[in-house]
Protein backbone atom coordinates (compact mmCIF):
# COMPACT_ATOMS: atom_id res chain seq x y z
CA UNK A 1 0.00 0.00 0.00
CA UNK A 2 1.47 3.25 -0.88
CA UNK A 3 1.92 5.81 1.65
CA UNK A 4 -0.43 8.03 -0.24
CA UNK A 5 -3.04 5.93 0.43
CA UNK A 6 -2.09 4.92 4.20
CA UNK A 7 -2.37 8.57 4.38
CA UNK A 8 -6.07 8.77 2.55
CA UNK A 9 -7.26 6.09 5.14
CA UNK A 10 -6.06 7.91 8.03
CA UNK A 11 -8.67 10.07 9.66
CA UNK A 12 -8.09 14.18 10.55
CA UNK A 13 -9.26 13.17 14.22
CA UNK A 14 -7.10 10.34 14.66
CA UNK A 15 -3.67 12.46 13.38
CA UNK A 16 -4.94 15.03 16.13
CA UNK A 17 -5.20 12.21 18.47
CA UNK A 18 -1.91 11.42 17.92
CA UNK A 19 -0.12 14.40 17.75
CA UNK A 20 -1.74 15.08 21.52
CA UNK A 21 -0.21 11.78 22.52
CA UNK A 22 2.98 12.97 21.30
CA UNK A 23 2.36 16.48 23.06
CA UNK A 24 1.27 15.05 26.30
CA UNK A 25 5.02 12.70 26.23
CA UNK A 26 7.05 15.56 25.41
CA UNK A 27 5.70 17.78 28.01
CA UNK A 28 5.31 14.89 30.65
CA UNK A 29 9.35 13.97 29.58
CA UNK A 30 10.85 17.27 29.50
CA UNK A 31 8.56 18.43 32.84
CA UNK A 32 11.68 17.62 35.10
CA UNK A 33 12.40 15.52 37.81
CA UNK A 34 10.21 15.43 40.68
CA UNK A 35 10.50 17.84 44.09
CA UNK A 36 12.14 17.09 46.56
CA UNK A 37 12.20 13.66 49.20
CA UNK A 38 10.53 14.68 52.58
CA UNK A 39 11.70 12.86 55.22
CA UNK A 40 10.77 12.40 58.96
CA UNK A 41 13.11 11.52 61.50
CA UNK A 42 16.48 11.76 59.52
CA UNK A 43 19.32 10.00 61.63
CA UNK A 44 21.94 12.53 63.82
CA UNK A 45 24.80 10.70 64.45
CA UNK A 46 27.65 11.93 67.06
CA UNK A 47 30.98 12.16 67.05
CA UNK A 48 33.63 9.78 64.40
CA UNK A 49 30.32 8.18 63.20
CA UNK A 50 29.16 11.85 62.30
CA UNK A 51 32.05 12.58 60.49
CA UNK A 52 31.74 8.70 58.42
CA UNK A 53 27.81 9.68 57.59
CA UNK A 54 28.64 12.89 56.16
CA UNK A 55 31.58 11.59 54.31
CA UNK A 56 29.51 9.10 53.27
CA UNK A 57 26.87 10.99 51.88
CA UNK A 58 28.97 13.40 50.41
CA UNK A 59 30.65 10.41 48.08
CA UNK A 60 27.39 9.25 47.00
CA UNK A 61 26.69 8.77 43.39
CA UNK A 62 24.23 11.39 41.46
CA UNK A 63 22.93 8.15 40.20
CA UNK A 64 21.97 4.51 41.24
CA UNK A 65 20.58 3.16 37.81
CA UNK A 66 18.27 4.17 34.87
CA UNK A 67 15.32 6.54 36.62
CA UNK A 68 17.18 6.97 39.47
CA UNK A 69 18.93 10.43 39.54
CA UNK A 70 19.40 11.88 43.10
CA UNK A 71 17.22 14.30 44.65
CA UNK A 72 17.10 16.88 47.20
CA UNK A 73 15.79 16.12 50.37
CA UNK A 74 14.30 18.30 52.70
CA UNK A 75 14.43 19.02 55.76
CA UNK A 76 18.12 19.16 54.21
CA UNK A 77 20.32 16.58 56.29
CA UNK A 78 24.04 15.30 55.91
CA UNK A 79 23.18 11.96 57.17
CA UNK A 80 20.30 11.63 54.07
CA UNK A 81 20.17 10.76 50.55
CA UNK A 82 17.57 10.08 47.92
CA UNK A 83 17.01 8.69 44.24
CA UNK A 84 14.41 8.47 41.66
CA UNK A 85 10.81 8.48 42.19
CA UNK A 86 9.31 6.42 44.08
CA UNK A 87 12.34 7.27 45.85
CA UNK A 88 15.42 5.07 46.82
CA UNK A 89 16.69 7.07 50.27
CA UNK A 90 19.16 5.87 52.28
CA UNK A 91 20.08 7.35 55.42
CA UNK A 92 23.02 6.62 57.58
CA UNK A 93 23.99 6.95 61.19
CA UNK A 94 20.52 4.91 62.19
CA UNK A 95 20.71 3.22 65.93
CA UNK A 96 20.09 0.09 66.93
CA UNK A 97 19.57 -2.63 64.39
CA UNK A 98 16.02 -4.29 62.49
CA UNK A 99 13.89 -6.21 64.13
CA UNK A 100 14.29 -9.25 62.70
CA UNK A 101 18.02 -9.40 62.78
CA UNK A 102 19.63 -12.18 64.60
CA UNK A 103 23.57 -12.67 64.88
CA UNK A 104 23.01 -15.77 62.95
CA UNK A 105 21.50 -14.59 59.87
CA UNK A 106 23.15 -14.92 56.59
CA UNK A 107 23.84 -11.49 55.04
CA UNK A 108 23.70 -10.69 51.63
CA UNK A 109 27.03 -9.81 50.96
CA UNK A 110 28.19 -6.90 47.78
CA UNK A 111 31.70 -6.47 47.64
CA UNK A 112 32.39 -7.07 51.49
CA UNK A 113 29.54 -5.17 52.62
CA UNK A 114 26.43 -7.49 54.60
CA UNK A 115 22.90 -6.50 54.01
CA UNK A 116 20.25 -7.59 55.90
CA UNK A 117 17.04 -7.31 53.60
CA UNK A 118 13.10 -7.07 55.28
CA UNK A 119 10.41 -7.09 52.35
CA UNK A 120 7.97 -4.50 53.45
CA UNK A 121 5.32 -4.68 50.47
CA UNK A 122 5.64 -1.89 48.00
CA UNK A 123 9.63 -1.81 49.75
CA UNK A 124 12.33 -3.43 50.91
CA UNK A 125 14.45 -2.29 53.77
CA UNK A 126 18.14 -3.23 54.01
CA UNK A 127 20.22 -2.50 56.32
CA UNK A 128 24.36 -2.74 57.59
CA UNK A 129 23.77 -4.09 61.00
CA UNK A 130 27.46 -5.47 61.11
CA UNK A 131 29.22 -2.77 60.28
CA UNK A 132 29.30 1.39 62.15
CA UNK A 133 28.12 3.57 61.66
CA UNK A 134 24.85 1.53 60.19
CA UNK A 135 23.19 2.58 56.79
CA UNK A 136 20.16 1.85 55.77
CA UNK A 137 18.38 2.08 52.44
CA UNK A 138 14.85 2.00 51.80
CA UNK A 139 14.50 0.85 47.83
CA UNK A 140 11.15 0.48 46.05
CA UNK A 141 10.42 -3.02 45.63
CA UNK A 142 10.00 -1.88 41.81
CA UNK A 143 13.65 -1.44 41.89
CA UNK A 144 16.49 -4.24 40.49
CA UNK A 145 18.47 -4.07 44.01
CA UNK A 146 21.52 -6.20 42.93
CA UNK A 147 23.30 -3.14 40.56
CA UNK A 148 21.93 -0.33 43.74
CA UNK A 149 23.79 -2.27 45.97
CA UNK A 150 27.11 -2.78 43.95
CA UNK A 151 26.54 0.84 43.17
CA UNK A 152 26.40 1.92 46.78
CA UNK A 153 29.17 -0.76 48.03
CA UNK A 154 32.28 1.16 47.62
CA UNK A 155 30.91 4.45 49.61
CA UNK A 156 29.32 2.03 52.24
CA UNK A 157 32.52 -0.02 52.49
CA UNK A 158 35.00 3.00 52.47
CA UNK A 159 32.84 5.17 54.64
CA UNK A 160 32.11 2.77 57.37
CA UNK A 161 33.79 0.23 59.72
CA UNK A 162 32.93 -3.45 60.10
CA UNK A 163 32.13 -4.85 63.48
CA UNK A 164 33.01 -8.56 62.74
CA UNK A 165 35.80 -10.21 61.32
Amino acid sequence: MSVTRMMARISIPAIMRASVIVIVILVTSCAGSPGPVTVTLAPDPAGSERVACVNLVAALPSSLGAGLGRREVRPASPFVAAWGSPPAVLSCGVPGVAAGYRQDVTLAVVDDVGWFAEDRGASVRYSTPTRRPQVVLILPASVQAFDVLVTLAGPVRDATRATVA
